[in-house]
């Protein structure tokens, strides 16, 4: 008669290796992403330029695209929110939150400390501005919670000095010069001039709190016309 021998849980190698193979596909699709664009980058290349053998990989791993690029996301976003809420903590001691300055510093500064050994996350984040219902999809996940938190913190400062239908459209264009900015920073090999990222903060402060000019003030009460 044989022993049955009762069925053993994975040895722990096996979990570290599937860490490491999901590391290796989210580094390898955010450089292609960051590269070529989003919607150019099959599944299958990430797949190929992984050195994956399995051509459905990424599937395997994250579902589809959507759960690749949430997991790029959700993998660099940890490590900014680690520096995040120490500073949000600290404003909030301070009474602070609603402050324009101190949330655009709590906002940017954690991403800036972090270039360098970003990858090509910046470039990536720039790619994927460009795709706002993958952007729209990801704000409905917790990849982008603490970023959510922030923007709406902005918003309700700046909602204090300029007309609310102007603040959305003044963040929008903010999200713009700041992911150009760390984009760029990124390529050049992330040495960062504090005098620059200073410079960066005062120029999404001056965005969000411009007064706007008589001929904005008239128009942005017509529907639609910020869109």
């Amino acid at each position: 008669e044989v022993a049955m021998s009762t069925p053993q849980a994975p040895p722990r190698a096996t979990n570290a290796s599937g860490r490491q193979t999901r590391l290796l596909l989210i580094w390898t699709a955010e450089r292609l992403f960051a590269e070529r664009g989003i919607d150019a980058v099959s599944l299958r290349e990430v797949s190929a330029a992984a050195g994956m053998r399995m051509a459905g990989a990424v599937a395997y791993h994250f579902g589809g695209k959507d759960g690749l690029i949430e997991a790029i996301v959700a993998e660099r976003m940890g490590r900014i929110d680690e520096l995040r809420r120490p500073m949000l903590a600290a404003i909030a001691r301070e009474g602070r939150v609603l402050d324009v300055r101190a949330a655009t510093e709590v906002a940017l500064r954690p991403g800036v400390r972090l270039i360098g050994e970003s990858g090509y996350f910046f470039r990536f984040l720039a790619q994927l501005d460009r795709l706002p219902q993958a952007l729209e999809r990801l704000q409905d996940s917790d990849a982008f919670r603490s970023t959510g938190e922030m923007t709406a913190l902005q918003d309700e400062a700046a909602a204090r000095i300029v007309p609310a239908p102007l603040v959305a459209h003044r963040r929008r264009l903010a999200t713009q010069l700041v992911l150009g900015a760390l984009a760029d920073t990124e390529a050049r090999g992330g040495d960062v001039d504090e005098v620059l990222v200073s410079d960066l903060v005062d120029c999404v402060v001056g965005l969000y709190t411009a007064p706007s000019s008589q001929s904005t003030s008239g128009r942005f009460r017509t529907p639609g016309a910020l869109r």
